[in-house]
């Protein structure tokens, strides 16, 4: 709701095609300028004239760019999206800018920074303002209800987010919500997922697994094929009798000590980018792995947890991670990667805690899944069943 989906989705796919063409010509170009002066070494002035030198170096630094672009551009949209998501849960009109510091774990001048520039590209319907002397992301007409759905009793926003109702002690709680002529709600599932670990993990986790161990073995061996390559051949360039053998043979092709020195460079060139190209796959894949290994056992922990709201400090350890911002890294980046589900970090009275099984349903009737378009007060009747959906009233 707060996220320009037309321009994210067209960004999204401009960075899968700069990614492609600037893949292809930093390898392609690179390896071509490098073999060009490995060749010529003893004359870089031919290397520098070759009939495609010049048009390969635009290209390469073309390529580099639109990476360096692509890369920036999916970060930024990860956290647009982020900060789109944290908005739609808030219950007040404005979040304050030292809260979500603390949820993504960078400074709160940065935050501010960030939320400047993504309502330019990224966002909509919120501006940046003061509250009580304290940044604020300001959100356009928030209405909202919050209740009791065990006993009906209605609540403010804060004891709503502590989690209980404050009559019945039920964490079976509701808000209701109506924003920019749209309705959607906000309940807490954690029944849903007590004893079953499942809910919090991503779907088909124990696959991505095998597959991420699988293709992180794959990238490890093409890894170690291409060091060992580079470190074999390297030595030969020394080795004058090494060299003498491949004169003589009379299968070799090169005719000259030179030749076959500059073929030993090439070889070791590419066994290098080899190298370089698949370490950066392994720890991707080392990551990824981390990652499913932290949803796993957040997900063992949050679902014996009867309570929607546990304290940041009370997190599991990762493995022999026990350190409580390393844990909050690890699991800031499982929830981003989408290992980890149905949890969010949230700061309520002034302490970090993760929020579970916090469900928001945007623009559906409750009774028949109905699309709910055009929602302009407090009372909205269903165009398809009929339901009314009423008692969303502005905050007080």
């Amino acid at each position: 709701m707060y996220l320009k989906e037309k321009n994210v989705r067209l960004l999204r796919i401009k960075n899968i095609i700069f990614t492609f063409i600037g893949v292809f010509s930093v390898f392609v170009c690179g390896f071509y300028i490098i073999s060009e002066f490995t060749y010529y070494r003893d004359n870089p002035y031919l290397a520098w004239h070759a009939k495609s030198m010049a048009s390969s170096i635009v290209w390469v630094i073309i390529g580099a760019i639109l990476l360096i672009e692509a890369l920036i551009s999916r970060n930024l949209i990860g956290k647009a999206t982020f900060y789109s998501g944290y908005f739609e849960g808030s219950l007040d009109g404005w979040v304050k800018c030292s809260d979500l510091a603390q949820v993504v774990g960078k400074k709160e001048e940065k935050v501010k920074r960030q939320l400047s520039f993504f309502r330019k590209l990224y966002m909509k319907k919120f501006e940046m303002a003061e509250k009580d002397g304290e940044a604020v992301a300001e959100l356009y007409s928030k209405k909202s209800l919050c209740e009791c759905r065990n006993c009906g009793a209605n609540m403010e926003k804060r004891i709503f987010f502590t989690g209980a109702c404050p009559y019945c002690q039920s964490s079976d709680l509701f808000a209701k919500i109506l924003t920019d002529n749209r309705f959607y709600s906000i309940s807490n599932e954690i029944k849903t997922g007590e004893k079953k670990p499942a809910f919090y993990t991503g779907k088909y986790q124990r696959i991505k697994k095998i597959v991420v161990i699988v293709l992180t073995a794959i990238f490890a061996f093409f890894a170690m094929i291409g060091l060992m390559m580079a470190l074999g051949e390297f030595p030969h360039y020394f080795d004058r009798e090494y060299q003498k053998e491949i004169l003589l043979s009379p299968e070799s092709h090169l005719r000259s000590y030179e030749l076959i020195q500059a073929d030993i460079l090439d070889t070791v060139l590419f066994a290098t980018l080899m190298f370089l190209i698949f370490m950066p796959l392994v720890f991707g894949g080392i990551r990824r792995i981390i990652s499913i290994v932290t949803s796993g056992i957040c997900a063992g922990f949050f679902a014996k947890c009867k309570k929607p709201f546990v304290d940041a400090e009370k997190l599991p350890d990762i493995g022999i991670i026990s350190d409580s911002k390393r844990k909050l890294k690890c699991m800031r980046n499982a929830i981003h990667r989408g290992d980890l589900v149905n949890c969010t970090l949230e700061v309520h009275d002034d302490r970090l805690m993760a929020v579970l099984a916090k469900k928001i349903v945007k623009d559906r009737c409750q009774s028949c899944g109905s699309p709910i378009v055009g929602a302009v007060d407090e009372n909205y009747v269903c165009k398809s069943c009929g339901r009314l959906i009423m008692g969303v009233v502005e905050k007080g």
